[in-house]
């Protein structure tokens, strides 16, 4: 009978420590998830806070729009339009798509846990976004439209020098939009339609839908006049 007797408590220990170790194992990759989200969102909105004309744009945005306005703006300032100007963005958490095309952590034991803790947002969003800031306005209007987007901002240079990825994930060749020499930007021909570029490049596109309430040199704040 002993040997029968111990043989069923390594079975019970090994079954326990079977259970139990991949518990304790996701959760202590649930915490280091949450940690990294939480200082990624702090160090964004900290850089944020130390750039010039920034927090004065998103001020602005809270003292210019009417609560419970939507803004479009690139997913990346999502966070601060939602926690500064409590307003609501369209989107304010990368992709699972975009994550892997422009933030995917080398760290495998951080990738493990962002696939199955992290938070993420709306890939059709995302491609949304960037398809109204690519189209010419009056077919950006009809994608604003089903947002109900009220208000727009924009940020110069930071939007040009995203404009490659803005236009890969619309689907667009950047080249065709917008050329770069020796760090000065010029719209193309086809450029000159895009809803970002008109936007960015207001006083030589002037935007025809679009009414500009805020311009500090930084940040640009436009209210969508629709059809």
């Amino acid at each position: 009978m002993k040997p029968r007797f111990w043989r069923s408590k390594r079975f019970i220990a090994v079954l326990i420590i079977i259970v139990l170790v991949p518990s304790v194992l996701l959760l202590a990759l649930k915490i280091d998830i949450d940690l990294r989200e939480q200082e990624s969102s702090d160090a964004v909105l900290e850089y944020f806070s130390q750039q010039t004309g920034i927090p004065e744009a998103f001020a602005q945005l809270e003292q210019l729009t009417p609560s419970g306005s939507v803004v479009l703006c690139w997913w990346d300032y999502g966070r601060a339009v939602r926690e500064w100007s409590n307003r609501e963005a369209i989107e304010a958490y990368p992709s699972r798509d975009i994550w892997h095309s422009v933030g995917q952590s080398r760290d495998p034991w951080h990738t493990l846990g962002a696939h199955l803790f992290g938070t993420w947002g709306s890939s059709k969003k995302i491609h949304d976004i960037a398809a109204m800031f690519m189209l010419p306005e009056s077919h950006s209007l009809a994608v604003m439209k089903d947002y109900n987007v009220s208000y727009v901002l924009v940020f110069e240079p930071d939007e040009l020098q995203k404009f490659p990825w803005i236009a890969d994930i619309a689907g667009c060749n950047a080249t065709d939009y917008l050329i770069e020499e020796q760090n000065e930007y010029h719209p193309t021909e086809l450029g000159s339609q895009s809803t970002l570029l008109r936007l960015i490049f207001d006083d030589e596109l002037p935007p025809q839908h679009f009414t500009k309430v805020f311009d500090n040199g930084k940040g640009k704040i436009y209210r969508v006049d629709y059809l």
